[in-house]
Order: structure tokens, then C-alpha cells, then sequence
């Protein structure tokens, strides 16, 4: 080759018809990295509504819904999820819907119902109220009521996934204490047509004068999770399928399904606190695949995994949906709080987060306990300088965190305090710009790429009738206040955010 030449390298300008066609092929992560790294990118993204709806749900942490486009174009869509965001971050609800509760009852919330469970011997009846939501296009007027008559009821958890509703009750018999579970369709509260049987029966392994205070449900597709807690302060976790009701118990402090494949626990082994990570693929022979060590000073405290209500999967998401959680994206959250607070001294709780995929991989080299030092490499740990006895929550909903502080303590005393209660939100949505962590964040791990964005309200004395928040729900769509009780009835506030969309809108882009 002579070297008087001279290599020449030409330039080519894609066309934006070109280029916007290859954009549309993008998922909503891709498309997001692609406006960051290129300015052309990012303009012709704000100028097409179905590039910027898409470029929305990345920034937001959701996916795009079933729904059919002929039903909701990509403006729409957009517009319901720019005001669905900016109401979520802003903590401003669009509507407020309140349910008066007469005394004695039951009273929760599962799988987007309010539920209310009242016992009338021998038998209770449950009533089951539909929660909005603005994605769903289901306002308050078109939610759906149901009640049902059936035999003595404790516990209810339902599924709309699977349009399962499962109940249960604890009885006394000959001197053992046990619990029995029905298993039954949602709209016609028939057997469910999966399991193997309506009922099913099981004796509690609890020791000698020690009585159940408290049952709690977990369903996580053909899996099952009924948690004992006992008034000597053990606990007990019958993990079950319950298509074929193979079972096993579990002893730790709490449990937290990641699918129906892994199953995650926390609880003192050895005199430290660890996570660990089964497989519960196979009930009659669950195993544990890894231990995770918690901070050192977790060891006396009592651990709670923090529930997520957000969608596990792509498959559970639900078909009505214009956009949901996307299930990659979500939180993982652990709370520790001291087992003795004395009136003296001011123990704080801690809440510790990571990213929920971490623990989805457990094929990579990790040896069989993994350190603190590793692993925290991963996560963030906040520390709530307000009494514990004043916070109701938190709840998960894909990357948001909610809690509510009552006005009831204040930071290092138990003096009342005449302000009004206030609603909190941490959010980490993928994509946030980096901040300084505020006051609070005790560990900040290098590698947990997570950025938390906090921000608070006072709720309105007319939206709690200036009452104390006894618990705190929240859905995708809304935030659910549970009332101390007052004059033999409990009040439940349930908080919309978003508009509903205009299912009959002709615009098309």
C-alpha cells in the first residue's frame, strides 16, 4: 500500500425515518440509555408521543399494559401516566372514597378488595370492596361489591390473579389448637377449581399454653404461606402448594416470596441475623441455598420483611392494566426494630432496601454464607429518627416506599404533639438523577444504584377526621388509611391517584 494514502472515513446521516423506525423496536430501558447517550435520540423522543409514552414508563419504573392501542392510542396513555406520575411524587389524590366499619370486625386489605370480616355464630359473612384505579379506567363508581356468607372466618386473603380467595380459622378441639383453610373461587365463593379439595385442615406445632395472637396469609402463584405468631413471641410459617397441599414448616421470624421457585427468611441463627434464600420448588424438600448476614446489630431485633404489592411477574400482572410496575424494577425492604423500647432511651428502627433481582440470581459464585461486607455492598439502610410507636407502615409498591408518622410522639420523648399526621414516600425510580442522600441514610452501598427521592405531606384533618392512622395499604393506584376506631366503628379512607381515561377517545397519533 503506498504511503502517500491516505484512509478516508465516511460519515452517513440515518434519516429520522429510518432512525425511528430502529427507536420503536426499543424496549422502554433501551430507548432511556439511547436519549441519554444522544441528543438527536432524545429531541425526536419528545416529538413522537409513542417514543415519549415509552420514554415515560422507563423513567417511571412501569411497562406498557395489555390493553389494545384501538382502545387507548400512545396519547392517552401518555397523559394518564404523566399525571399519574406527577400525582404519585407530589402525594396528591384525586379522589377519596371512605367506608364506615360497624364494630366488631375484621378489617384489611388484599389483592385490590378491602375486605371486612363479621362473625355472627356460627357463621360470618365477608364483604369485599373493589379498590379503583385509574389505569384499570375503573372509578369508584364502577368498582365491584361482594358479599358472602359463609362459615366461621378469621383470615382472608384473595388473589385476583388467580381469582382465588382463600379463608381461615383457628379452632380448639380436644385440646390442640388447629386451622382450617377454604380454598374458593372470587365470583362464585364455589371451590376454586385448582385446588385439590375446598378445605383443608392442620394442627398448630405450638408448645404448651402458648395461643395464636396473630395469622397472616401469603399467596405467591400455586404456593401458599399461613404465618402463626404465638403469644410467647415464636413464630411458625406452614409453606404449602395448595393445588396439591403438600406442606412444610418453616421457624423463622418472617418470610418473603420472591416466586414460586425462592423463598426468602429472616431469622437468629448462631447468634446472627441472616437472610436466607430457599427453594421451594418442591415442598416436601425445600433446601437452603444461601445465607445472608445482616448487620450485627440486627441480631436482637425483631426482623419484618415489608410487603410489596406491585406485580412478581409479567404473567401476574394484570390484562385490564394501560401500565403496571414493571417487576424488574422492584424493592426489596427489611425492617429491624429493637425487641424492648424502654421509656427512657430512644431506640431507633432501621430499614434496610436493595433491589428485589439481587436475590434472583443465586447460580453466581457466592459461597454458602455471604458476608455483610458483600453483600450490604448492594443495599441502603435508613434510620427512622421517630419513635416506632408513631409509624404506621411501611408498604411497598414497586419502587416506592409509603409510610404515615402520627402526631403522637416526638423524636427523643412522648410528648403529644398538636400537628397533623404526615404521609411519606422514598421513591427510587430507575433512571434518578444522583442527589445527595438526605439526613437519615445511615449505609449507602457503593453498588446498590439506588436513589432515594423523599418527600412528605401532612394529611388534611377532614381526609382522618382527626384521628390516628391505626395501618397503611397501598396499590398501584391507591393509598388505603385505616382509622383508630371511634363510637363502635372504624373507618377506612381509601386515596386515588390518577384520572381515569376515556375508553370511546378517537385521537390517534
Amino acid at each position: 500500500m503506498s504511503p502517500h494514502r491516505k484512509t478516508t472515513i465516511r460519515q452517513f446521516r440515518i434519516s429520522n425515518d429510518v432512525l425511528l423506525s430502529i427507536l420503536e423496536y426499543l424496549d422502554p430501558p433501551s430507548l432511556w440509555r439511547a436519549c441519554k447517550a444522544f441528543r438527536r435520540i432524545y429531541s425526536l423522543t419528545m416529538e413522537y408521543q409513542s417514543l415519549r409514552y415509552k420514554h415515560e414508563l422507563a423513567v417511571s419504573g412501569m411497562k406498557d399494559g395489555a390493553v389494545a392501542y384501538s382502545k387507548a392510542p400512545p396519547i392517552s396513555r401518555l397523559h394518564l401516566l404523566l399525571n399519574y406520575r406527577k400525582d404519585w411524587l407530589e402525594l396528591s389524590w384525586n379522589h377519596e372514597h371512605r367506608l364506615q366499619i360497624s364494630l366488631p370486625a375484621q378489617v384489611g386489605s388484599s389483592g385490590g378488595f378491602v375486605h371486612q370480616i363479621h362473625s355472627h355464630e356460627p357463621f360470618s359473612t365477608l364483604e369485599l370492596s373493589e379498590l379503583p384505579s385509574c389505569r384499570k379506567n375503573r372509578p369508584p363508581a364502577l368498582t365491584r361489591h361482594l358479599k358472602f356468607t359463609t362459615s366461621v372466618i378469621d383470615r382472608v386473603v384473595v388473589d385476583l390473579a388467580q381469582v382465588l380467595v382463600v379463608t381461615g380459622r383457628v379452632f380448639s378441639q380436644q385440646g390442640r389448637i388447629g386451622i382450617q383453610l377454604h380454598f374458593r373461587d372470587l365470583w362464585s365463593f364455589a371451590k376454586h377449581p385448582r385446588a385439590r379439595a375446598l378445605t383443608y385442615e392442620f394442627s398448630s406445632p405450638s408448645s404448651a399454653g402458648a395461643a395464636i395472637v396473630r395469622m397472616t396469609f401469603l399467596v405467591c402463584g400455586s404456593k401458599l404461606a399461613i404465618s402463626l405468631e404465638f403469644s410467647d413471641g415464636r413464630n411458625k410459617h406452614l409453606i404449602m402448594n395448595w393445588l396439591n397441599f403438600d406442606a412444610r414448616w418453616l421457624d423463622d421470624q418472617d418470610i418473603h416470596f420472591l416466586d414460586e421457585t425462592y423463598l426468602l427468611g429472616a431469622s437468629t441463627r448462631s447468634g446472627s441475623a441472616v437472610v436466607s434464600l430457599y427453594n421451594v420448588s418442591k415442598i416436601t424438600s425445600i433446601s437452603v441455598m444461601r445465607e445472608f448476614e445482616l448487620p450485627p446489630t440486627w441480631s436482637n431485633t425483631i426482623m419484618k420483611f415489608l410487603p410489596n404489592s406491585s406485580p412478581r411477574s409479567d404473567i401476574s400482572q394484570p390484562s385490564d392494566a394501560l401500565f403496571y410496575a414493571a417487576p424488574e424494577t422492584r424493592v426489596l425492604a427489611i425492617s429491624s426494630t429493637p425487641t424492648a423500647i424502654s421509656h427512657s432511651e430512644f431506640y431507633p428502627m432501621n430499614w434496610l432496601f436493595l433491589k428485589e433481582s439481587y436475590f434472583r440470581f443465586p447460580s453466581r459464585k457466592d459461597g454458602f454464607r455471604v458476608s455483610w461486607g458483600q453483600w450490604g455492598q448492594y443495599s441502603l439502610i435508613k434510620e427512622i429518627d421517630v419513635h416506632p410507636s408513631a409509624i404506621r407502615g411501611p408498604c411497598v409498591v414497586g419502587t416506592k416506599v409509603f409510610y404515615v408518622e402520627n402526631a403522637v410522639h416526638s423524636t427523643r420523648s412522648h410528648a403529644h404533639s398538636s400537628r397533623s399526621s404526615r404521609l411519606r414516600v422514598i421513591d427510587f425510580s430507575p433512571f434518578a438523577e444522583p442527589v445527595e442522600y438526605p439526613r437519615g441514610w445511615t449505609s449507602v452501598g457503593p453498588r446498590a444504584s439506588l436513589i432515594p427521592v423523599e418527600s412528605r405531606r401532612s394529611i388534611p384533618t377532614s381526609s382522618v377526621d382527626g384521628l390516628p392512622v391505626k395501618d397503611i395499604i397501598a396499590t398501584e393506584d391507591n393509598i388505603v388509611l385505616f382509622l383508630e376506631p371511634r363510637q363502635g366503628h372504624s373507618s377506612v379512607n381509601v386515596l386515588t391517584f390518577g384520572t381515569p381515561f376515556e375508553g370511546s377517545s378517537r385521537i390517534r397519533h
